[in-house]
């Protein structure tokens, strides 16, 4: 559900910046849209983080124990307080090697991983040090879709099944491989998920 929050402000933001031309002479129409980018840019990290636990709670689920699922999931609130590539890629080592490496791999192939970090840097700018994002909408909706691949890649890395997937957003783009013999769902990056899909 979070990305499509996003989604609906981008096709807002984007539709008033098509419309500058209708806005009152006092407002001043790169203000405007810088205004809009500024808030567009904390929300996408504020919903890229939000997908990024909720994506380790589901894979955490799947523990059995209530006792040590609680434990889980208290130690991810403790080393998920940070978002950029360098961390989701330790997050996925404390999985394994193999999920963390299959995670690095889709990244360089896709060099996307650089739209990632820059929004958690606009954000950065904009929250922390009171300055202005240095994007364009434009640019702000070529991140969106390209995050939407680098959660696809962290989920796939988590060994998520689709289903689990979209009941964190649909609008996660999913990397699809072959599932080998008795994993239900995905095969996970290059093949690493080696325990059983419920």
């Amino acid at each position: 559900m979070s990305l499509a929050i996003f989604e609906n402000f981008l096709k807002f933001a984007e539709g008033a910046v098509r419309s500058k031309a209708d806005l009152p002479a006092t407002i001043d129409v790169v203000e405007f849209e810088n205004a809009l980018v500024n808030y567009g840019v904390v929300l996408l990290h504020s919903h890229m983080e939000q997908c990024m636990r909720r994506s380790m709670d589901a894979r955490l689920s799947r523990c059995l124990d209530p006792q040590a699922l609680a434990f889980a999931i208290d130690k991810r609130k403790e080393t998920t307080g940070r978002i950029g590539i360098e961390y989701l890629t330790k997050s996925l080592g404390r999985f394994s090697d193999g999920y963390k490496n299959g995670f690095k791999a889709h990244l360089k192939a896709s060099g996307l991983g650089t739209s990632w970090d820059s929004v958690v840097n606009q954000r950065h700018t904009v929250a922390h040090e009171g300055l202005p994002a240095s994007l364009t909408l434009a640019d702000l909706r070529l991140y969106y879709e390209h995050i939407r691949k680098v959660l696809g890649f962290f989920c796939d890395g988590l060994c998520l099944t689709s289903a689990e997937v979209e009941g964190i957003s649909t609008l996660i783009v999913q990397v699809i491989a072959p599932s080998p013999p008795g994993h239900e769902g995905r095969a996970g990056l290059s093949g690493a998920c080696t325990t059983p899909r419920p």
